[in-house]
């Protein structure tokens, strides 16, 4: 169990009611839960998977293997029905569930794993080779994560962006968007669209109009 706040008081008597209510033991402050690691400073509290994404890169046998500098080829799209299906596609999908995870404080390959997730019902041989690069990125950016400062002025800012046309295979469009409190992330999403929109225009007013739904 997780407790946070502003309220020490208010977090002292919560913690007592379950501890009289309940057999527990205090670990006292969050450093690890459930894959995230938490580092608290007088700065503010960085939030990284760096345990998890190594587990990750050995599950993909690419721990050997060079890094890259980003996490999908330039200008590059996958196609559903490209090259021979996976024998096996269980692995495919461990990865790329594991990648969703990790996404949690590395939003900066959100996009990557939304294109490999398309294929989870019959991955093929091209797909996996995508998977194993985003993992190889990894290997030289597995320390990076979020950062929230203390003391930042509370003012939220929302950036939005569509990928017009970007699956090939149905013409649709990708969501792109992310919000910042401050100077810190705390939303972002990439999704593909639900219908084919008829121009760049189009699809940017789609995504502006998400992101917007989401602020509300």
């Amino acid at each position: 169990m997780v407790i946070t706040g502003s309220d020490q008081a208010s977090i002292q008597e919560l913690k007592h009611q379950l501890q009289t209510a309940f057999h527990m033991k205090d670990l006292g402050n969050l450093q690890y839960f459930l894959g995230l690691e938490v580092h608290s400073t007088s700065k503010g509290i960085f939030l990284h998977q760096h345990k998890y994404a190594t587990y990750l890169i050995s599950m993909a046998g690419v721990h050997s293997a060079n890094p890259v500098d980003t996490p999908l080829e330039v200008n590059v799209k996958y196609h559903r029905d490209e090259g021979d299906l996976l024998s096996d596609p269980l692995l495919y999908r461990q990865l790329v569930g594991s990648l969703n995870y990790l996404t949690i404080t590395r939003p900066g390959i959100s996009f990557a794993v939304q294109q490999v997730s398309q294929f989870m019902h019959s991955p093929r041989h091209l797909h996996l080779a995508a998977v194993r690069r985003i993992i190889r990125y990894l290997l030289g950016t597995s320390q990076q994560g979020l950062f929230f400062p203390i003391g930042t002025v509370p003012k939220l800012i929302a950036y939005s962006d569509a990928d017009w046309a970007g699956y090939p295979d149905t013409r649709r469009s990708v969501t792109g968007w992310c919000m910042f409190l401050g100077s810190s992330l705390i939303s972002w999403k990439s999704k593909k669209q639900t219908r084919v929109s008829k121009s760049s225009t189009e699809s940017e007013y789609r995504t502006m109009s998400t992101a917007c739904s989401e602020i509300i």
